[in-house]
């Protein structure tokens, strides 16, 4: 295969449907292609949001650090490449690099083969994650990676990602509601899903999480002898934020961040605990200077993101009630006693109603859009949901309904709107905003 067919060969199976949500078939492959991810040191992250930052900030400092480090993360925003990263550190950072379109099209043709072994046989072909997370685990090896960072895709006991059979550290970030149609719908059964990725005899770092999730958690890693560390994002002092960098110390060691949001300085303590613990297990060129470069240095895409200062707008992934109080947490921090204009678009299949309890308090006015493929929620669907939430508040809040984010923001213009412009409600619109201030003007 070249590049073109393989992509065309994964897009075609993206479209099927799995009859279930187990690891057989992703185990199956990874057996045909030699259990690549037996071959390689693995820190494993799960969570329900910040698990991008979180792998960034540890994948960055172990790169300064002097190792070379493979990235898998979820999902792709710009190029399906993107997935599966190398980096590596230099006297100035770190330079990251996606799997070539050569490497892509070799392990596809590779693993083709394999499916059709599987297909003769009577067997199940494999989902497109599933796909894509052998062929990550597989290049990982062929580019001889010292660490590889791994991100669950969704939950954990039957995430593609768990046929891992013995991490070196396993992260959680904080869990919430989310995916509650495939995770469960109570915190405590999303939390047993997520869980499901530790292993016996291999440490797990947390943030602090709510009450009945962490004692699920410390009843697991005792009953399992294993090491927990929980990472305190109460312990953060002297926070500082600007639209520049947050600047912050933790367990008395001072630390900045080029991510903004409010979230952020809990996600670099996750990684921080992370990686103390993984210098004191094997990993020992990790050192405070190289932690302190890489986590300065660090950007990960449509996390608070400003995209541009004049028109002022913001981007931020919020797709979950979880996330979007965390922004609006972040709003108020940074500019407190404002209110914002919103372009609000979301996944039919996430809670919109509480993303909206969350977020319309400080709204101004708000535009809907459709978040890409078939699961977006159609806009006069959304705005009608809007409008209807806005009718309890004593203040006019105009809500309005367009097709794209490309036409909410030349409306906002048109409309003059004095406020700052929030987007928010999924990242699959990400490459949208980018596009549109690459090839227009905010006339």
């Amino acid at each position: 295969m070249n590049y073109q067919e393989a992509t065309a060969y994964i897009e075609e199976i993206r479209g099927r449907l799995a009859s279930d949500y187990s690891l057989d078939r992703v185990m199956k492959i990874a057996g045909l292609m030699g259990h690549p991810e037996r071959k390689l040191r693995i820190v494993h992250i799960a969570g329900t949001n910040g698990k991008g930052s979180v792998g960034a900030y540890i994948a960055n400092a172990l790169a300064m650090s002097g190792y070379s480090v493979g990235r898998f993360a979820s999902p792709a925003l710009f190029d399906p490449r993107e997935q599966i990263q190398r980096v590596l550190g230099n006297h100035f950072g770190t330079d990251t690099a996606w799997i070539s379109e050569e490497e892509v099209a070799e392990r596809i043709t590779q693993i083709a083969q394999c499916v059709r072994k599987m297909e003769q046989v009577g067997g199940e072909s494999p989902t497109a994650f599933e796909i894509e997370t052998v062929m990550a685990f597989e290049q990982m090896v062929r580019w001889h990676t010292d660490v590889a960072v791994i991100e669950v895709g969704m939950g954990g006991s039957t995430d593609a990602t768990n046929i891992i059979e013995k991490p070196v550290l396993t992260v959680f970030t904080k869990i919430s509601r989310d995916h509650t149609g495939f995770l469960g719908n109570t915190l405590e059964e999303i939390a047993s899903n997520k869980f499901g990725i530790i292993k016996a005899g291999c440490p797990v770092v947390s943030v602090r999480q709510e009450q009945p999730v962490m004692e699920m958690l410390k009843e697991i890693c005792q009953h399992r002898g294993l090491k927990l560390r929980v990472a305190e994002p109460e312990q953060i002092r002297q926070k500082d934020y600007t639209l520049d960098k947050t600047s912050f110390r933790y367990q008395g060691y001072p630390l900045e961040i080029r991510q903004l949001g409010a979230y952020q300085p809990e996600n670099a303590v996750i990684a921080f605990e992370a990686l103390k613990l993984l210098a004191q297990t094997g990993f020992h060129k990790v050192n405070i200077s190289s932690v302190q470069t890489a986590f300065r240095e660090t950007r990960w895409m449509g996390r608070f993101e400003l995209i541009s200062k004049n028109p002022f707008l913001i981007l931020d992934g919020a797709h979950n009630p979880d996330g979007a109080a965390a922004l609006k947490k972040s709003l108020e921090i940074y500019f407190p006693a404002q209110r914002f204009c919103y372009i609000f678009g979301v996944f039919r299949d996430k809670e919109y109603q509480k993303i909206l309890d969350e977020m319309l308090p400080l709204a101004s006015n708000v535009y809907t859009v459709k978040a890409a493929g078939e699961r977006g929620m159609d806009p006069e669907e959304l705005a009608a949901v809007v409008t209807e939430k806005c009718g309890r508040y004593e203040r006019n809040i105009p809500v309005q309904s367009c097709q794209t984010v490309a036409q909410a923001l030349r409306e906002i213009a048109r409309n003059g709107h004095r406020h700052k412009t929030i987007i928010f409600g999924s990242l699959s619109f990400l490459h949208e905003v980018y596009r549109f201030f690459d090839t227009s003007r905010y006339i």
